[in-house]
């Protein structure tokens, strides 16, 4: 393989859309189309490429819809502190850092039965004779195993997944992961007096096949724009927020021609990515022990000093297969649409089930289009995070026709687990420090539900059998945050990543003036979905937050701090 060699930086320099040369020792760490990075070795069944299906004494593991159908029931309740803001944006900021493809999206149809040569691509999910909703229609799942791809620097070994997007948090989810995916939606970027909406798609994979109607799924960053109408929304925020800068860069500086507008202004973009993540999204979902920890609180003024060119950035993949899968427990079953005096009105919500790969909720303007829909993620609680998860996603998931029996996701979860050959719940302890627990009952700690570990004890034969994303589901949040302390250590340990290895990081020295920074430093979500929304007048300062919480309540969009783009003027 003929070794990368980066050009000579521009002036001004700025990223490259695949995320190459950030290291320019290591052109491809965090690049887009590489490995996943291991943080324990793979568990396969062959100790090669087989998926892992048998436990700790030889046993086979539990079927994963028995699993999903055992631990995964769906018992509601909502978050006492936080918005739906915080699945959402989530969601938003996973299509920012990871998509690892599989062979289904080449064509392959796994079939129940399938045949041995598929069966090195498919590992289809056995349905118990027993189970509630699929043993009359079905004896299986279809399930395409992840595209396999060779080791980092084309080494032979164990079988390995690969990211398709980069690694860094760049908003490569609203510009794409590659040139040809910039100029494509460049060409597309329409201008109009009311808000504008994503372009229509022309590229063939953001069609929706599930579309009712004549409506246009949408093009962006990210193939999965139209999977559901919060996340549609989201990336129709961030258009408007890249086509608002944008203009008053060009006011500013009309000397600079359409590249540098476009490209300063995706620089900060992707810096107000950075800022929100960091700043208000991760304290909500890890705590502030784990920010601590991680070294991931921003600072308040000055420049960051924790660049470190040998950290690897690469998503690893129990991140990107598990710990970062947690926001499933969050998702509601109905998402609320409210208008700009955050009342519902007669905008009915929209249910989950019925909304997969449907653009009419996002394009319907008598119900308030994204506005409505962004307004009701900031107002609307999200589930809290535990082992319960919505029938939308575990009866219905992309069902067609909508509502019918779909996909089970707490099922996929737990199979992609176990297709890339992830250790169980009990090595990821031990490697983010807990002690590893020798029985059920040793995981009272983190897990003190007694009626969970009997559950755990009853479907799995040993500890060391417990697939990771049902252990991290399963033990309680950590003080101040969302997810448990396994999954706040494996999110910390990727962020921290992404931070201290990022040469282009927006808190490094040469990437803004100090001037500029203070003005990044001092936007939010909040003023940004002030900005870009139609009739919103009010917000509370933190959307992560209801706006129930003491210090939160809302308060008019003027009074909340906006960017001073003069800043930028030459």
């Amino acid at each position: 393989m003929k070794p990368i060699t980066c050009p000579t930086p521009a002036v001004p320099e700025f990223r490259s859309a695949n995320g190459r040369c950030n290291n320019r020792n290591h052109p491809l760490w965090g690049s887009s189309e590489q490995p996943l990075r291991r943080l324990l070795q793979p568990e396969y069944g062959d100790g090669l490429m087989t998926p892992r299906t048998t436990g700790h004494d030889g046993a086979p593991l539990p079927s994963a819809r028995l699993v999903s159908t055992t631990m995964h029931e769906d018992l509601r309740k909502s978050s006492p502190v936080n918005t739906n803001m915080v699945m959402q944006f989530g969601q938003f900021l996973d299509h920012d850092i990871t998509l690892t493809p599989n062979f289904q999206e080449e064509g392959l149809v796994c079939t129940c039965g399938t045949n041995c040569e598929k069966e090195e691509r498919c590992f289809n999910i056995n349905i118990p004779s027993d189970d509630p909703d699929f043993a009359a229609e079905s004896r299986c799942l279809p399930f395409a195993r992840s595209r396999s791809c060779p080791n980092e620097g084309c080494h032979m070994g164990r079988r390995q997944q690969l990211n398709q997007i980069t690694a860094f948090v760049d908003a490569s989810n609203v510009y794409g992961s590659s040139d040809e995916e910039i100029e494509e939606l460049r060409e597309h970027a329409g201008n109009a007096n009311k808000k504008e909406l994503l372009p229509a798609a022309i590229a063939e994979e953001f069609e929706c096949h599930e579309s009712p109607g004549n409506e246009t799924c949408s093009q962006a960053g990210d193939i999965r724009v139209n999977e559901q109408p919060g996340l549609t929304s989201m990336h129709t925020v961030f258009l408007r927020e890249h086509n608002r800068i944008a203009r008053r860069l060009s006011r500013l500086n009309p000397h600079w021609d359409d590249d540098r507008v476009f490209f300063e202004t995706r620089k900060i973009v992707g810096a107000l990515m950075q800022k929100i993540t960091y700043g208000e999204d991760l304290p909500h979902v890890l705590g502030p022990a784990a920010m601590t920890k991680f070294h991931l609180t921003l600072g308040k003024s000055g420049f960051f000093s924790g660049y470190d060119a040998s950290v690897n950035p690469t998503i690893s993949n129990v991140f990107a297969t598990a710990a970062y899968r947690f926001g499933h427990s969050l998702v509601n079953e109905r998402q609320l649409r409210l208008t700009p005096d955050f009342n519902q009105g007669s905008k009915c919500p929209i249910q989950i089930a019925f909304a997969f790969f449907n653009p009419s909720h996002v394009l319907n303007n008598d119900l308030g289009g994204p506005d409505s829909i962004l307004r009701g993620l900031t107002a609307q609680p999200h589930q809290d995070f535990d082992r319960f998860m919505v029938s939308s996603l575990t009866r219905h998931l992309f069902a067609d026709p909508p509502g019918s029996l779909g996909l089970d996701l707490a099922a996929l979860n737990i199979q992609r687990g176990r297709d890339h050959g992830l250790p169980g719940y009990n090595a990821w302890r031990v490697r983010c420090g807990l002690p590893k627990a020798d029985s059920f009952d040793e995981l009272v700690f983190e897990i003190p539900d007694r009626y969970t570990r009997m559950r755990l004890e009853d479907i799995y034969s040993h500890v060391d059998d417990i697939d990771v994303f049902v252990g991290g589901l399963a033990e309680e949040s950590v003080r101040g945050g969302v997810v448990g302390p396994t999954f706040a250590c494996l999110i910390g340990l990727q962020f921290q990543d992404l931070r201290k290895g990022d040469r282009f990081w927006f808190e490094n020295r040469g990437q803004f003036t100090a001037a500029q920074l203070a003005e990044i430093r001092k936007t939010s979500l909040a003023r940004i979905l002030c900005d870009n929304t139609d009739g919103t007048t009010h917000m509370q300062p933190d959307v992560f937050s209801l706006p129930t919480q003491t210090g939160n309540e809302r308060v008019a969009c003027s009074s909340l701090s906006q960017m001073d783009l003069t800043k930028w003027q030459e």
